[in-house]
């Protein structure tokens, strides 16, 4: 019987790295509550697809009301800020460790010459906001039949 080993250094080295972390985490770096902010600057995720029609990004912002969040397109670059806000209630808690994220973010994306930045949609679910950026009609492809003289 033959076994294939598949090797991943990268995720054991990861896997070492947060080892380390959370034993020497847990003797120097007792947390007292608060954040330090060079740590919660933190940059959304995002899936950027394309289809004949248009562009479609995806951004992850887990915790962050919809409402904290703008979507601007200034000189053909489309910005998506906003800030994720720590909870407030903290009386008669003990943190021991506060590995959330926290803070104001910001992406930028340059957009295609050819698309329709007065149609962009923008929505918002389960902490994913998705954005729709049609293609100007002329941009997009397309067929030509061609007629065969006899």
């Amino acid at each position: 019987m033959t076994y294939l080993t598949t090797r991943r250094p990268m995720r054991n080295l990861f896997s070492l790295h947060n080892e380390m972390g959370r034993i020497f985490g847990d003797l120097f770096a007792p947390h007292k509550g608060g954040t330090d902010t060079e740590e919660t600057s933190w940059i959304p995720t995002v899936d950027i697809s394309e289809t004949e029609n248009g562009y479609e990004i995806r951004a992850e912002l887990p915790g962050v009301s919809e409402n904290d969040v703008n979507v601007s397109v200034t000189d053909n670059v489309l910005t998506v800020k906003g800030e994720k806000r720590q909870e407030e209630e903290t009386e008669g808690k003990d943190y021991h460790r506060v590995e959330r994220r926290y803070g104001s973010f910001q992406r930028s994306f340059t957009l295609p010459r050819y698309i329709e930045t007065d149609a962009i949609k923008a929505g918002f679910k389960d902490g994913v906001l998705t954005l729709g950026i049609p293609k100007v009609e002329a941009e997009k492809p397309t067929e030509i039949s061609i007629k065969v003289n006899s």
